[in-house]
């Protein structure tokens, strides 16, 4: 079963912080042009080593196919490609004047005693190339399939779709090229809680579910036959492979666990365990010595609590300190998303990139998404990146260099 969360947020502009001038790579976030239903977007990028932001992709250079506004923007590990993500858009037509009005979104609301839906299109998914300014819509999901997560593999440039598919039921993974075109299915099977890439992407380390009170372990490698690591009772919604290959960290709702390979040897981690409707995701140090682990609960009705923890573990000692945490109240209604996402860890650094509503370690702020750097150590403050502005609807991150 899944449970997805809404977040319709009024929001106010605060300006950016200061800047690292040592800070790799850069963050993209989409901008809306206005408030009205018809409002266009945009895509800005911004250099983490500072600078104002620029216009990546302008919506007037949009190919006339592109119907939609853009809803999302996905960069490669090295920001050479992005993957831009197409609303749905409606024409809604009075039937007394005959005039027309166009909403663009995934939704639409009209006055249902003059007005009638006179046109749907849907939206897809386009790869735009920096070196050549290029845009090309791609076909990653066919009939009857349900786009349920998107990433970038850490070092080659292959995009991972996790997509849901309703007639048969199953959950695939399917791989895109871009340097080829091509597409491949990696893996079907049933319901998928999880995936995530190994750190050298070689592999897809899965959680699959064939019941609601177990979880597969899986460890699909690109090229080769997937394997059955170990199984799991109940439902693991975050894992992670520690670089060697040699670690499998999960966290269900038991709390966070270290296990070997093959799941004969386990350590629970100090970290307490996600309560109500769980979420989060945990990335391995570069040298595998140190565990960072997002953790997300959503409890309450009709207003949901969501408690934040971010986390650092030491593989070797199992020794665990608190980073970070955040409290949020929401009207709507629980899921795994969350009002904060850890990115991973800064080349280099003993720090963390986190995006979501905050720039600040105290609490949340009712703003649109930021991007900042978090050092491992609480008592150092945390340094705003890019703050996406009134009307920002996405960001995302690359830290190569193209």
């Amino acid at each position: 079963m899944r449970y997805f969360l809404c977040l319709v947020l009024l929001i106010l502009f605060t300006p950016a912080g200061s800047q690292a001038a040592d800070a790799p790579g850069a963050a993209v976030f989409v901008r809306l042009t206005g408030n009205a239903d018809d409002a266009r977007s945009e895509v800005y990028e911004q250099r983490l080593s500072g600078g104002k932001a620029k216009v990546l992709v302008a919506h007037t250079a949009l190919p006339k196919a592109f119907r939609g506004r853009i809803e999302r923007a996905l960069p490669a590990a090295d920001g050479a490609f992005l993957l831009l993500e197409e609303s749905r858009g409606f024409v809604i037509r009075n039937k007394k004047t005959g005039a027309t009005r166009l909403v663009l979104g995934n939704g639409y609301s009209m006055d249902g005693a003059n007005e009638v839906l006179a046109e749907r299109f849907t939206g897809g998914y386009w790869l735009w190339k920096r070196g050549a300014g290029t845009l090309k819509k791609i076909p990653l999901l066919a009939k009857n399939e349900v786009m349920i997560g998107l990433q970038w593999s850490p070092r080659e440039r292959l995009l991972l779709a996790h997509v849901s598919q309703s007639r048969p039921s199953h959950d695939i993974i399917r791989l895109y090229d871009p340097a080829t075109g091509k597409i491949r299915n990696l893996r079907a099977g049933p319901e998928s809680s999880f995936v995530s890439w190994s750190p050298n992407a070689d592999a897809v380390l899965i959680g699959e579910q064939p019941n609601e009170k177990t979880t597969r372990l899986v460890l699909a490698p690109l090229n080769g036959k997937a394997q059955l690591l170990f199984t799991r009772t109940g439902r693991v919604f975050t894992g992670a492979l520690s670089p060697d290959g040699r670690q499998v960290a999960i966290g269900d709702l038991d709390g966070f666990f270290l296990f070997s390979r093959d799941g004969r040897t386990k350590r629970t981690l100090a970290v307490p365990k996600a309560r109500g409707i769980p979420a989060g995701n945990m990335v391995f140090s570069p040298d595998g010595k140190t565990l960072a682990i997002f953790s997300s609960s959503a409890t309450g009705e009709p207003y949901v609590n969501i408690h934040e923890e971010l986390w650092t573990v030491q593989t070797q000692t199992a020794a665990a300190q608190c980073v970070a945490q955040w409290d949020v109240t929401l009207g709507n209604a629980p899921g795994e998303d969350t009002t904060h996402v850890l990115l991973g860890w800064v080349p280099g650094q003993p720090a963390l990139l986190v995006m979501g509503r905050s720039s600040t370690t105290a609490g949340p702020e009712t703003e649109w998404q930021k991007l900042w750097l978090q050092p491992v150590d609480p008592a150092r403050p945390a340094t705003l990146f890019v703050d996406s502005g009134p009307c920002g609807i996405d960001m995302a991150c690359w830290q190569g260099n193209p």
